[in-house]
């Protein structure tokens, strides 16, 4: 045959050899069925490489080019090459363990709602996978286990015992007690098929005994479990009891999300992608903080240690890892250096502490890898590392990731996300170029035994939305698995990638432990776990029987036990009562596990894990109005306040008044609520009075919610029990009264000002007993203000008023005779009374009586032709209607009047109306005030030249801050008046332009407590 086919045949027959010897080595593609154009092109290539080479290169070249291995040798198909990223993410570390038991919630439900009484106990329990051990009616005190084990042969035992069984906890009823079917109950109820699918009928073993105390020990075995008998190789769990009636339920929770199932879970995932040829990498979308019983920075040292030893390569920091600070994350990273911080939206002073991206090599596959955080977790930072981050604009920081690592002609992009789904569900929208999304669903307690595939069809693609969101488990509950696969594309520059899958493994001590590792990482720990601690906390049951309207608080509470919200709103209340404000706002706990009956020490402190510390500061109603709106999501936990109506402790909230409130230096200092800026007064050192009291003083110390809260509840119980000790716990559980009484005092606007007075048709007026009809054209220099003493109860409020008003000038005539000038000389003392309430469709509509006894220092004086009017002693009634102050409007009332001046008597009735516009302007806290006060008084016989029948005084003002809440007042005061008789019919006025310094609060808020 012709020289370029035996060519072409002996090239065939070298790449048949080169595929057999080496089926996974890289090869050129050739055309699946060849051409004469082909053949042509393939032989002309391997004579010019003859030509400038010798034969046996030919023949090198030959062997190395070959087709697939599949099919014929010229049509084999392309390579496939996988590659695995096996992950988890918000855990708590090497030492941290979670629960989620809510199943024995179906038979409370059912019981609530048969009215039958039921009680919840939890204790301390042993576990081992499929073995369970446990006192039901005591917690263990000392090292009981052994004997029990060793008792196992000679112990009473029950086979085929009745149980439930899902994939977060096994329930049994006591074989040994007559009683209801509880579990049948528990089926019946209509959430169990809708909620907890995964519950199923299942049997087990159950044994008794007693130890040498006495005390009952029960032990429960799933079918197929092995015994164990080596105490040590069991751990610590937990059981919770249900009585109803004379029987009752034992609930038998595992442990979710544990180190040594999570390591049994890696070795079987990393041996099985060796095992397929499949290269893995290990990553972590970062960790949780909590109370794990040592100092962040020896967590921070097992944990990491931890993670080297399991093979992680990436993690994306997260609450944990940034709450330590950028100086103690960089000494992390430079003691384990085989873990990298990918932060492609968080950048820090130290520019290689976080890696936007990195790009892995696997199987010979390049892929990028970019890390994205939660934003959201700036809010839940310290302030003391706050600082130290800033957190770039999430989109286009995930762009800019993406475009770098397409210009490094990767071949595929994943995004390693600890973003909430929202964000996730954004960056899958509008950044372009990501293959895949490994993140994790922040609120799921349950694992899905899901296997999700993308394929994606033949041929290029364009950098577009993600093939895939890897949906997975928050809290470290699973390891997930992402598998990509690729194809070499001759002809193409990169491999393609041919399809997505993801999948994922609940982490659950149902695993048997790495006993080698976890005996390693005990080691390291090196951390005596400490006791269960003092009792600190009373059954909610117990509570709720004697306060049943703690029970209706929420689903949970009627499940009886405490719910989420209720513990966020009791210590917000805590804090509230204790710092002695009017408002109380705490940020909330991002972990609650479910805990029932008496609480100790360490179990609340897996509430209290927080290291948040007070702050007590002022801060005005427009900034805590801003605060409040500020938390669009309804996060955060308040006392005092209830954003629904816009009140604080049952009072409508004035923009100008100031609040004492307290927070937490996370929310004051943090980056989302900018408002406490502005915060003034702010107090961080506090020294703890014996009734429990927070005494702000300079020489104190910071003081955590966490620290405050544990002394708070050891208070509590040493100084009551029985039924008192619940009432002292009820009245700190049950919602803020929707009304306080309260005596306060307040300050209204002390001003000291200089002013311009002017008066028009002021003729005929010269016996009237008004300074501001009667004063000369000059400038004055006067002080004016208001003080306020209120008391403020459920049903009435009564507010005792004083307002005080002088402007004089005293100046020489040229005849050397001295004169003095009065625009303003007024005292006048007002008392007002008016009811709360009166109905839900009275609004804030409310009827008022007021008593006013209106006098002056010095009486006024003709200025024509000097004689001294008599001094004014008037005493007026006023009833009417009012509304209760709203945000703006600070007063609107319609009164009738009753009025006599006992310095000229003349009994006199009249109508009177007062409007009052408090409204701040734009956002450097410039305030415009407008009030108005209109009185007219009927013609009666015995009118003169003194009476006024007109009084209608406006002044427009403005507030322009300086200091503090010292502030520049600019007014335009305009007096109007008219008189009754002939000689005053015409219409006068009285003008002042003033210019004074105010200060709008001298020593307290307004709604302080003064008694």
């Amino acid at each position: 045959c012709p020289m370029p086919e035996i060519i072409y045949r002996l090239s065939v027959v070298f790449a048949a050899a080169r595929a057999a010897s080496a089926p996974h080595a890289p090869r050129h593609r050739l055309p699946d069925a060849p051409s004469a154009d082909d053949r042509s092109r393939w032989v002309s290539s391997l004579c010019r490489v003859a030509m400038r080479s010798s034969l046996w290169r030919v023949v090198a070249l030959c062997c190395v080019v070959g087709a697939g291995t599949t099919g014929s040798v010229w049509g084999q198909a392309a390579d496939t090459i996988s590659v695995s990223f096996i992950y988890t993410g918000g855990s708590l570390g090497a030492l941290g363990k979670l629960r989620a038991q809510g199943e024995h919630e179906l038979l409370t439900e059912e019981a609530v709602a048969r009215g039958l009484p039921f009680r919840l106990v939890s204790h301390l329990a042993w576990r081992y996978p499929g073995l369970a051990a446990f006192q039901p009616s005591s917690a263990p005190v000392g090292d009981e286990l052994p004997a029990i084990l060793a008792s196992r042969d000679t112990i009473e035992r029950i086979d085929s015992v009745p149980a439930l069984r899902s994939d977060n906890v096994l329930i049994v009823q006591d074989p040994w007690r007559e009683g209801a079917d509880l579990l049948a109950m528990i089926e019946r109820n209509p959430r169990t098929a809708l909620m907890y699918p995964d519950l199923r009928r299942t049997v087990v073993s159950m044994s008794r005994m007693r130890t040498e105390r006495g005390r009952r020990v029960m032990i429960v075995e799933e079918e197929g479990s092995v015994w164990e008998g080596d105490a040590a190789a069991w751990h610590e769990g937990e059981m919770n009891r249900v009585d109803v009636g004379d029987t009752r339920i034992f609930e038998l929770p595992i442990n979710l999300g544990e180190i040594g199932p999570r390591q049994t879970l890696l070795n079987e995932m990393l041996s099985a992608a060796k095992d397929a040829g499949t290269d893995a990498i290990v990553v972590d979308l970062g960790e949780r903080g909590g109370d794990l019983g040592m100092t962040p920075e020896d967590r921070a040292r097992l944990d990491y240690a931890t993670l080297s030893e399991m093979g992680y390569r990436f993690v994306v920091p997260y609450e944990f890892e940034l709450s330590l600070g950028s100086t103690r994350l960089a000494a992390v990273r430079d003691e384990f250096p085989a873990v990298r911080f990918l932060a492609a939206n968080v950048q820090v002073a130290d520019s290689t502490l976080f890696a936007p991206t990195a790009v892995v090599v696997a199987g010979g596959i390049r892929i990028g890898v970019l890390g994205l955080v939660d934003p959201a977790t700036r809010d839940q930072l310290p302030r003391s590392t706050l600082d130290d981050y800033t957190f770039a604009p999430l989109i286009e920081s995930a762009q800019r990731a993406v475009d770098s690592l397409r210009m490094a002609r990767v071949s595929a992009v994943v995004a390693l996300s600890n973003l909430d789904p929202a964000d996730n569900a954004r960056i899958a929208e509008e950044v372009t170029g990501i293959d895949a999304v490994v993140a994790d669903l922040h609120e799921r307690w349950s694992v899905d035994a899901l296997r999700t595939t993308v394929d994606r069809a033949p041929g290029p693609a364009r950098p577009g939305s993600p093939a895939l969101v890897a949906r997975g488990t928050a809290n470290g509950l699973a390891v997930g698995h992402l598998e990509l696969a690729f194809e070499r594309v001759e002809g193409a520059a990169l491999p393609r990638l041919m399809s997505v899958a993801h999948s994922e493994r609940p982490v659950t001590d149902r695993i048997p432990s790495d006993t080698a590792f976890l005996a390693s990482v005990t080691a390291l720990a090196r951390v005596t776990r400490p006791e269960r601690g003092e009792l600190m906390f009373p059954s909610f049951v117990e509570l709720a029987d004697r306060h049943p309207e703690l029970r209706d608080h929420d689903e949970t509470t009627r499940q009886g036990r405490m719910s989420k919200e209720l513990w966020e709103e009791f210590l917000s209340r805590l804090v509230r009562v204790r710092s002695r404000a009017e408002v109380a706002i705490l940020r909330p706990l991002s972990h609650f596990p479910p805990l029932i009956g008496k609480l100790h020490e360490n179990e609340i402190g897996a509430w209290l894990w927080v290291e948040d510390e007070i702050i007590v500061m002022d801060l005005t109603g427009a900034d805590l109005r801003k605060v409040m709106e500020e938390d669009t999501d309804g996060e955060l936990s308040a006392s005092g306040i209830d954003p629904d109506t816009w009140t604080v402790l049952g009072r409508p909230i004035e923009d100008g008044v100031y609040y004492r409130v307290a927070t937490t230096d996370v929310l004051y200092d943090g980056a989302r609520f900018h408002a406490f800026g502005n915060g003034k007064r702010v107090r961080r050192r506090f020294r703890i009075e014996p009734d429990g009291r927070l005494a702000p003083t300079r020489d104190g110390a910071t003081l955590t919610v966490k620290d405050f809260a544990f002394g708070e509840l050891r208070r509590l119980r040493a100084s009551a029990r029985g039924d008192e000790y619940l009432d002292l716990m009820a009245a700190l559980l049950v919602p803020d009264p929707a009304y306080v009484s309260l005596v306060a005092l307040r300050f209204d606007q002390p001003t000291v000002w200089i002013s311009l007075n002017q008066n028009r048709n002021s003729g005929g007026y010269g016996s009237v007993r008004e300074s501001r009809v009667v004063s000369n054209n000059s400038w004055v220099v006067g002080l004016s203000g208001r003080l306020e003493l209120s008391r403020n109860t459920r049903n009435f409020t009564t507010m005792l008023g004083l307002d005080v008003a002088y402007a004089r000038q005293s100046q020489t005539l040229p005849s050397g005779e001295k004169q003095s000038n009065e625009s303003a000389d007024d005292l006048e003392v007002d008392l007002t009374v008016h009811p709360r309430a009166l109905g839900r469709r009275s609004g804030g509509l409310r009827p008022f009586l007021r008593g006013v006894y209106d006098t002056e220092f010095t009486a006024t004086a003709d200025p024509v032709s000097g004689s001294v009017n008599p001094h004014q002693r008037a005493l007026r009634g006023v009833g009417g209607v009012l509304v209760l102050p709203q945000r703006y409007w600070r007063r609107v009332e319609v009164a009738g009047v009753v009025q006599n001046d006992f310095g000229q008597p003349n009994v006199q009735l009249g109508v009177q109306a007062r409007v009052e516009l408090y409204r701040p302007l734009g956002p450097g806290g410039m305030v415009y005030r407008w009030r108005n006060d209109a009185t007219y008084l009927f013609p009666s016989s015995r009118d003169t030249e003194s009476d006024l029948a007109l009084r209608y005084h406006m002044v427009h003002e403005l507030l322009l801050p300086l200091v503090d809440e010292l502030a520049l007042s600019v007014a335009a005061d305009f007096f109007f008046y008219q008189g009754k008789v002939d000689t005053t019919r015409d219409l006068g006025m009285s003008f002042l332009l003033r210019v004074g310094i105010t200060y709008n609060r001298l020593w307290k808020p307004r709604y302080q407590p003064l008694f």
